[in-house]
């Protein structure tokens, strides 16, 4: 039985450069801001060959499970024959320069830009650490990685594999009916019986015996049902009847027996349905254990997307917290001009507002990373090595193609409620060809042949050899016939088998319609969510527009603008809207990678191990 392991189909390639987001927020001005670029942190190499995977979770092929290459879960740009679209382009003052360009710091990058590729300026932030103190010890992981380590170390994982290992041993249970049985017999007995006739010992009135009865032999059955017996009797009896001739007597008997059903309980299909339904049962535990390893890596998954997020939005709010520091500033430098009490008092509200939200997002950062470390379970992440893990697969910025009849299909082959279900209809069906057979009558086809020798004195060597000298061999053949009147029990379980049948049939077909309803659920929130991406894009450009805008104004001296205290006080609410679209832009970005994740999770192909049906 050949294996399959894959994690995922879904034609895509690690992408670097993203959606594109605000690098440099603000003009040239006294509130610019500057960017580092980012440094190569220390990357997880040890990335699992494929090779290596089958002896990695010790499914191997003479066991049943191998495994194959697998291929990078999203998070990359896609194939281009893939690619619905992208979203569009930022303005070149968005942009960030190139590989050959990165180096120093950035403080004005309207002339930079990467062939139509832009990142954001707070990817670029959490590309390196940013809560540990010490940059060695954060620790860069791709999602990919952070899989395959937890296949590799996660005890849920290996718990999940070992179930359908055990029960492939059923198998080899079901086998061993047909392997054949060494038996050996032996039994001493010394009776003393009082005798009612003096036929029975010729004049004592007790019978004193001593029988000593031995045999040795073999047991085998066929797969059509037949049973042979073959055995070796070695018997020495010696009693006080006068009738007993020999004395000490030495009776040895090589006997053959064996016995076909001709019609209930014959035939290869009904005596090997054992090994055939235990096959299906592996098949089934296989199938759910593909739905705890797709729990599993969507747990992983999860928390992962969950990080990038929350690191995301930390790095925001502390870009935030900053601009409104310096705007808190320029406000104070007027407190003894046009300064309104109420502004200030704005700004130092959404100040301690961002505070409280760095404060909670750091904690929030810290619980998703003990949540991941307890989910892959692995030495790379652990506290000790790893103060910070550092996601270094980052959200996809296209809208790929996805093939429906592709993903109806995989739920078909991958999914485990479905193939579950599949495995018990199977079963039902094999079930139910049993019931019928065993409608039938009842008639064996019994045949016995045999020697035997017989010798006094314990001469049991001389017995075992007039077993082939003298006489010659004895045989008995015959038919036994049964048949229960109304044989109700049979045409019971006949009835409930067809029952059993119907019943998942229709399990089945909700269980298909579930699954359609569920992937197409996935695309449409998928394109849904590549849409909203696009919204926050226009509406973070729009915003930023604004912030420029009254930054011009408080800048330009030359115009009749109002009070600059109140220019200042209009900056304080466009900012406050800037952050608010950074925050959507970063949770539409991720809630799209989600998405498109949970395509592969609702299809069951999100991570697999599949088999070939055992017949």
């Amino acid at each position: 039985m050949e294996a399959l392991v894959t994690f995922l189909d879904c034609k895509m390639t690690v992408q670097a450069a993203l959606a594109a987001i605000l690098l440099s927020i603000w003009p040239a001005s006294s509130f610019a801001q500057t960017y580092a670029l980012p440094k190569a942190l220390p990357q997880f190499e040890a990335a699992i060959s494929s090779d290596a995977f089958e002896k990695l979770v010790g499914l191997h092929a003479t066991e049943s499970l191998p495994t194959v290459p697998f291929q990078s879960l999203p998070g990359a740009r896609a194939s281009p024959h893939d690619i619905v679209e992208q979203l569009p382009p930022m303005p070149q003052a968005l942009g960030v320069p190139s590989a050959s360009d990165r180096s120093g710091e950035i403080t004005n990058s309207a002339e930079k830009r990467l062939d139509g590729n832009w990142t954001p300026w707070w990817q670029l932030k959490c590309s390196n650490a940013i809560l540990a103190k010490d940059a060695s010890r954060a620790q860069g992981f791709t999602l990919d990685q952070l899989i395959w380590l937890s296949m590799e170390n996660s005890p849920r994982v290996q718990s999940i594999l070992i179930i359908p290992k055990i029960q492939r041993t059923d198998i080899d249970i079901a086998k061993g009916e047909f392997d054949p049985r060494r038996v050996a017999r032996s039994n001493y007995r010394d009776s003393s019986d009082p005798v009612g006739s003096t036929l029975t010992t010729g004049g004592p009135t007790r019978l004193n015996e001593q029988f000593w009865e031995n045999s040795i032999g073999i047991r085998d059955r066929n797969t059509f049902g037949g049973k042979t017996e073959l055995s070796q009797l070695i018997n020495s009896r010696d009693n006080n009847s006068l009738f007993f001739k020999p004395n000490n007597q030495a009776d040895t008997k090589l006997s053959l027996n064996y016995t076909q059903p001709l019609l209930r309980g014959s035939g290869s299909y009904y005596n090997t349905s054992s090994i055939r339904l235990a096959g299906l049962k592996t098949n089934e535990s296989i199938a759910e254990a593909n739905r705890g390893l797709q729990n599993h890596a969507w747990d992983v998954i999860s928390a992962y997307w969950e990080l990038v997020l929350q690191r995301y939005l930390l790095e925001q709010s502390r870009q935030g917290q900053h601009r409104l520091t310096e705007i808190r500033k320029q406000l104070q430098n007027r407190s003894t001009q046009d300064l309104l009490p109420t502004h200030l008092a704005r700004a130092e509200a959404a100040i301690a507002n961002q505070q409280a939200q760095i404060i909670k997002l750091d904690r929030g950062i810290r619980g998703l990373q003990e949540s991941l470390r307890r989910l892959v379970n692995a030495s790379e992440l652990d506290a000790s090595n790893c103060e910070e893990i550092v996601p270094l697969t980052l959200p996809a910025n296209e809208k790929v193609i996805v093939p429906v009849e592709g993903e109806l299909i995989s739920a078909l082959e991958h999914r485990g409620d479905i193939v579950a279900i599949q495995e018990r209809l199977e079963q039902a069906v094999v079930q139910k060809k049993l019931a019928v057979s065993e409608l039938r009558k009842q008639l064996d086809f019994e045949m016995e042949t045999y020697v035997r020798g017989l010798r006094g004195d314990n001469e049991i060597w001389e017995s075992a050899v007039d077993q082939f000298g003298n006489g010659r061999p004895s045989a008995s053949v015959g038919v036994i016939y049964q048949n229960p009147v109304g044989n109700r029990a049979a045409k019971a379980n006949a009835k409930s088998r067809d029952l059993e049948i119907r019943k998942l049939q229709f399990d089945y077909s909700d269980a298909l319609k579930k699954a359609y309803a569920e992937i197409y659920t996935a695309i449409y929130v998928a394109d849904g969510t590549y849409e909203s991406t696009r919204a926050s894009i226009e509406s973070t450009l729009s915003t930023l527009k604004e912030v420029n805008g009254q930054y011009a104004k408080f800048e330009d001296f030359m115009t009749d603008n109002p009070s600059p205290s109140n220019i200042l006080n209009d900056l304080l609410d466009a900012e406050l809207r800037l952050i608010s679209a950074e925050n959507a832009w970063a949770r539409s970005q991720v809630e799209h990678m989600l998405a498109i994740m949970k395509i592969k999770y609702e299809s069951g192909s999100l991570m697999t191990v599949t088999v070939d049906p055992v017949n």
